[in-house]
């Protein structure tokens, strides 16, 4: 019987990434493999998305989503198009291609890790300044996590802005369960 219930498991395993068209690379130790969108340099993974990536620059060629995914996070600086940038320690970036043409990607996410809600705040106030957004929102968001009990997420309302054809958000989220947050920086690049 519990023969079946590993068999089971593995089968599982395995044909989940298969029929959610899902991929991950995961590292604890190693460097991840990277796409051609990405290169190492002095220690920090440098994303070039100053333009749309292809499928090949981001991995989505046999897939539509690509999550490059360490822990612990990694110092990253993500290139935007008209010269905006941003640097950040992130644990998760991931390329959607879901319904487009090619499977060329649509949008693209990053995650920091869980980390206390000081230097939560400390990121995402970090996070909107580099991208030149306003940061009125980072004292709501200090005031309803400092505030925040039990099992209910404290999530802010995404702030956004434009840099070329990508449209991007930062968002902050905090629970205080785990007494932790996070940031999320996503965006998408308008496709004609």
């Amino acid at each position: 019987m519990r023969w079946r219930r590993l068999s089971a498991s593995a089968l599982v395993a395995c044909l989940l990434p298969v029929v959610t068209g899902c991929f991950a690379v995961r590292s604890g130790a190693e460097e991840p493999a990277l796409p051609s969108a990405a290169a190492q340099l002095d220690g920090v993974e440098v994303w070039d998305l100053r333009t749309r990536p292809t499928s090949v620059q981001a991995g989505t060629v046999d897939r539509d989503v690509a999550i490059y995914e360490t822990r612990p996070s990694r110092p990253v600086l993500v290139r935007l198009p008209d010269g905006a940038e941003l640097r950040l320690a992130a644990r998760f970036i991931a390329f959607d291609a879901h319904g487009s043409r090619g499977r060329e990607p649509s949008g693209v996410e990053a995650k920091t890790e869980m980390m206390p809600l000081a230097e939560t705040v400390e990121v995402y106030r970090s996070t909107l300044q580099q991208l030149g957004l306003p940061t009125g929102a980072v004292a709501d968001f200090e005031r309803a996590a400092a505030d925040a009990t039990g099992t209910e997420w404290v999530r802010m309302d995404r702030v956004g802005g434009e840099s070329g054809d990508f449209a991007f958000g930062v968002q902050a989220r905090y629970s205080p369960a785990a007494g932790a947050g996070l940031v999320v920086v996503g965006g998408s690049w308008r496709i004609s």
